[in-house]
């Protein structure tokens, strides 16, 4: 346990200005292990059902009938904030976020501010949902039922369903029939 102990500390010394988000050395062997599927999943020419399902074993909570494309990432240290329902298409180089973090120097010359742009909120995104290319979506955010989201969109609120948002942030541009 010492040897465990004195190597988390040491990783935790060299982290320069990011947070190690980890609390303790068996969450970081879980983070490390998690974080190689990540990129076997993103990097690696296979199937989209072999990359849905090294995304589960990461502890992200994927539906039914589920496509990943390309080179999506999920966030690396929180996955099991992750849900994804059945019948969602999400397509390449999307980036998945439920969890930010200010660098140190940031932390410690503004603490007032930097609480604001700290965060850690699930994201969930509903049935029948379309996650078109390039698409970030951060913390907190949930994708409404059978709604599309543009390539290139930065979601940074809730999509209602059955609607198509794009942009920056992205705004809902129009409303689905059923």
């Amino acid at each position: 346990m010492k040897s465990n102990d004195y190597l988390y500390r040491k990783i935790r010394s060299s982290m320069g200005t990011a947070k190690l988000e980890e609390q303790d050395f068996a969450s970081l062997i879980r983070a490390i292990v998690g974080r190689f599927f990540q990129m076997f999943a993103s990097y690696l020419p296979m199937t989209p059902s072999m990359r849905v399902k090294c995304q589960r074993i990461r502890g992200v909570n994927i539906g039914e009938n589920v496509f990943v494309g390309f080179e999506v990432y999920m966030d690396p240290v929180h996955p099991q904030m992750i849900t994804i329902e059945d019948d969602v298409a999400i397509s390449g180089r999307n980036s998945i976020l439920v969890h930010t973090s200010p660098p140190s120097y940031f932390r410690e010359s503004h603490p007032r501010m930097s609480k604001l742009f700290a965060k850690t909120s699930p994201v969930t995104i509903k049935r029948g949902a379309w996650i078109a290319i390039d698409v970030v979506i951060l913390p907190g955010v949930t994708i409404g039922e059978n709604s599309i989201v543009t390539a290139g969109s930065v979601v940074s609120k809730d999509i209602p369903p059955n609607c198509i948002a794009r942009g920056n942030p992205a705004e809902v541009v129009l409303r689905l029939d059923k």
